[in-house]
């Protein structure tokens, strides 16, 4: 007999594996003569051995600049803008025009339709039935205010010089927006760590976290405006040429493992740092979600966790596209299709996680619980698996450590 939390283990590591084959398949997409995501899904075993061969070519690579040939660090003296292709000559090699009309249209349509969506699931997490706790609420709304302010900051960037077509070519706003994500998916992170390990431990009660919205609240308002004093010291050190200005005047820029110059498009290591930061908070908290519905007795909760698998997507598919600044339009098509769909299936599990407590549309249901964490049993507990382990700090360090390794190999690997 499986216990629970062999099962919650065994389902995260098909979630994982799911994400690991969408990332190879994404990246045999990208050596596909044309693009085929249209025509074929998942690629075929003639395909997927064609890319395999162009991919461990050599030569290859030496013309990406990924492997240094002798005499490249004096002979490669182009700038940095003159390295980078322009955004419409790749897709003109890449797409037909009709293709490319086709799926600007798609892209434009489907992300504003995905917020429709996502406010769905805000509200469905603010109703009481379904028992999410308020910092994750708080977190939530942080985040979709992060994704509001992030479609007219990448319009600006686009829009403030000819010679930028993505928000990648200025990184320290693409460090900024980063680090507001970061923030908001950390804070619903321990918003769940706090809530599980109080039960966890047998804490009389729950933490003020997981019943108020005011603890989390000071901590997004903090984070936030340390990150906007950030952002207005950059603008404001270069106002004329801000698109120029370097993160930290590139005190915390490594030398790139491989070669002595940095790509147009290329992140830095403080950015990467806080994307695979972020990816962490976003695996634990899928993991504490899971633990929840344990805890509260909602089994709704553990298909909501698995309803999240098409953003775990969108965030392997925005690491590989980052590796390659910017420059797979497949991935860049693909990006809000996923986007869009994952929107739909967590507010359709939002949904589910408080209609079974006793929400519906017309209004709550006398004969069930109105409050999702009602059948939470608080109090001594000796024979609970523990999935919550060490401090919110021991976390939040080992989260950076890690992703500082991870962010010092992906220098390496961008091309």
């Amino acid at each position: 007999m499986m216990t629970t939390k062999n099962k919650s283990r065994s389902h995260f590591i098909i979630i994982v594996l799911c994400w690991c084959y969408c990332c190879d398949s994404a990246v045999v997409w990208y050596h596909l003569p044309q693009w085929k995501v249209a025509h074929a899904f998942i690629p075929t075993v003639s395909n997927a051995k064609t890319s395999l061969t162009r991919a461990m070519s050599l030569d290859r690579w030496k013309a990406r600049g990924f492997v240094p040939t002798l005499g490249s660090r004096m002979e490669r003296t182009l700038t940095s803008r003159e390295m980078l292709p322009p955004t419409n000559s790749i897709a003109a090699t890449a797409l037909s025009n009709s293709q490319a009309a086709v799926a600007a249209s798609m892209a434009k349509k489907l992300y504003p339709a995905s917020m429709i969506g996502t406010l769905g699931e805000a509200y469905f997490r603010t109703r009481k039935e379904m028992g999410c706790p308020r910092g994750a609420v708080v977190g939530y709304m942080a985040q979709i205010f992060t994704i509001l302010i992030s479609i007219p900051m990448i319009s600006i960037v686009k829009s403030s010089s000819p010679d930028i077509h993505s928000i990648l070519q200025v990184d320290w706003l693409h460090f900024i927006e980063t680090v507001l994500f970061w923030a908001s998916i950390h804070v619903q992170c321990m918003s769940f760590r706090e809530a599980v390990g109080a039960v966890e431990r047998g804490d009389p009660s729950l933490p003020a976290s997981a019943l108020h919205y005011k603890p989390k609240t000071i901590s997004v308002l903090l984070l936030f405006g340390v990150t906007f004093a950030i952002a207005m010291g950059h603008y404001f050190a270069n106002p004329s040429s801000w698109q120029h200005t370097e993160l930290f005047g590139g005190w915390f820029n490594p030398p790139t493992p491989g070669r002595d110059f940095r790509l147009s498009g290329e992140l830095s290591l403080l950015t990467w740092i806080f994307h695979w930061s972020m990816i962490m908070d976003y695996i634990m908290q899928l993991r504490c979600m899971w633990r929840w519905g344990d805890l509260t007795g909602n089994e709704k909760w553990k298909l909501y966790t698995l309803l999240h698998l098409p953003a775990c997507l969108v965030n392997g598919i925005v690491l590989i596209n980052h590796l390659h600044r910017d420059q797979i339009i497949a991935l860049r098509l693909l990006h809000p299709i996923l986007v869009f769909l994952g929107s739909i299936a967590t507010c359709y599990g939002s949904y589910v996680v408080a209609h079974i407590n006793g929400w519906n549309v017309v209004g709550r249901n006398a004969n069930k619980t109105v409050d999702g964490m009602a059948y939470i049993s608080l109090g001594p507990k000796d024979n609970l698996p523990k999935l919550i382990k060490g401090s919110d700090l021991s976390y939040t360090f080992a989260s950076f450590a890690v992703g500082s390794l991870l962010a010092y190999c992906s220098l390496y690997l961008t091309v």
